[in-house]
């Protein structure tokens, strides 16, 4: 009788593991990148847009924003991102999955990055380039601001 430890049953799991959750949604053509596309790998190029309001306020009520005590941090600001490009002019070609809005949020990674944002990958179904974005509120509506 073969017997299969712990770490042999791990060990051969894991690759299992990471292709399920790299293709868990089943999309194509994903303007993230597949080194970016595990669940929470933190973003340092590209684009982010959110739609909606460009405010520290409207970001602070955004569905599912954490507010910590100080009034000012928040955490997982819902929005899109993309590895593909840093070039603002080009973001329309990224509003997929945040349709629908008379309005958008654009600023590069770099730049929210600069102020102490950070830019965490969370694919969602249908929508791989989902982020969610995390820092102070008032620091990151300076960065994230409409656009054109």
């Amino acid at each position: 009788m073969t017997y299969i430890n712990r770490s042999m049953l791990i060990k051969a799991l894991i690759p299992t593991l990471i292709l399920s959750i790299l293709g868990c949604n089943g999309q194509t053509g994903s303007s993230v990148s597949a080194d970016d596309a595990l669940l929470g790998a933190t973003l340092k190029t590209g684009l982010v847009i959110r739609a909606g309001q460009c405010s520290a306020t409207a970001f602070k009520n955004g569905s599912g924003v954490h507010v910590a005590g100080d009034g000012d941090t928040i955490s997982g600001l819902s929005v899109n991102c993309t590895t593909v490009t840093s070039d603002k002019a080009n973001y329309g070609a990224y509003l997929t999955g945040i349709g629908g809005y008379g309005q958008y949020c654009v600023s590069t990674v770099a730049g929210l990055n600069k102020i102490g944002a950070t830019v965490v990958t969370d694919p969602i179904p249908n929508n791989a380039d989902h982020c969610l974005l995390s820092g102070k509120a008032s620091k990151i509506a300076g960065k994230l601001a409409k656009y054109p």
